[in-house]
């Protein structure tokens, strides 16, 4: 027997997604998810009656506030005879307006925060706009790749909601946590942005890799200060995110015990602990099929982690 055909859902219904837009675009509708939301309470799963909904809103016609309420209902509310409640979609949509994400342009001038440089040791400062969280070093230039500005460490995607009524320290560390947090999804190949498949794309090896580690300045052939950059790709919504290969390291157990046995708690929880893996030892053992080692060396040991071209360790050595 012939079954029906299957929808393909390996990519997003583009239809769907303008018609969301759409819906979107109404201030009155906005009013509606907002005012469910504010409405839900955590011991109590009961829907909102829409008697009190409407107290909530300023729309005083009745008939406007069931328009907008039924076409809201195709994608962001649940309508049923209890009355109203968002929807997953629903409340993402209001989790994204008040992390104040495209609505929120705070900034914050440089200001000295109580983190090491991890390429030199030196100050640091931490400044915040557009959207990004910077870190930068007082006492070198390091840049890492050309659109880091001299001095720049990182540069990381952070909500607006993120610097409120944080001081500057309280900020670099939950940015470090979230950053932290996204990079292991994207390593497990889960989109941090809509949870899409996002497998790796591309392991990038400079064939004549020359990095200034002196002036810790990016090499002119790659343009990157790393010898091996892994990208992934997320197949839904092209979410792209590259990455040392060195940051493979922080998923597997046999790292953390090899750093605890040496008094190291590594959780690669600061960004200190980023520049432990700057000591790593990187071999390419083999291009077809492809072979890298990474090797840790602390005290009078060393481990060795063989990595294949999906980034799956393969052998595990650890000698001394």
């Amino acid at each position: 027997m012939e079954g029906s055909p299957r929808k393909d859902t390996s990519q997003p219904d583009t239809a769907a997604t303008t018609e969301a837009f759409k819906l979107l675009s109404d201030e009155t509708r906005l009013e509606l998810l907002e005012a469910l939301w504010e409405g839900d309470d955590p011991t109590d799963s009961s829907p909102m009656r829409f008697a009190d909904l409407r107290e909530r809103v300023t729309v005083d016609d009745p008939g406007q506030i069931h328009y907008h309420l039924d076409k809201l209902t195709a994608h962001f509310v649940r309508n049923s005879e209890e009355g109203y409640e968002l929807r997953e979609s629903g409340k993402r949509i209001v989790r994204m307006l008040l992390s104040g994400i495209a609505l929120e342009h705070p900034e914050i001038e440089p200001v000295e925060i109580d983190v090491s440089c991890p390429y030199c040791g030196g100050q640091t400062l931490c400044s915040y706009r557009d959207g990004w969280r910077y870190l930068e070093c007082t006492d070198c230039d390091v840049r890492c790749v050309p659109s880091f500005p001299p001095g720049v460490i990182s540069m990381s995607e952070f909500p607006p909601s993120g610097v409120r009524n944080r001081t500057p320290n309280e900020i670099g560390h939950a940015d470090w946590i979230w950053a932290a947090h996204r990079r292991v999804s994207v390593i497990d190949g889960v989109c941090p942005e809509c949870a899409g498949d996002m497998p790796i794309t591309s392991i990038y090896i400079c064939d004549d890799h020359q990095p200034d580690w002196e002036e810790y300045q990016f090499c002119e052939h790659c343009e990157s200060i790393f010898w091996i950059l892994v990208t992934h790709v997320c197949k839904q919504c092209e979410y792209r995110w590259s990455m040392p290969i060195s940051n493979y390291l922080t998923r597997e157990p046999a790292v953390a015990a090899f750093y605890y046995d040496h008094g190291v708690e590594f959780d690669f929880g600061t960004p200190e602990q980023f520049g432990l893996l700057l000591d790593v030892e990187k071999e390419l053992l083999s291009e077809d099929p492809l072979r890298i080692r990474m090797t840790i060396h602390l005290e009078d040991e060393e481990l060795n982690l063989t990595y294949d071209n999906q980034l799956d360790v393969i052998s595990t050595e650890r000698y001394g």
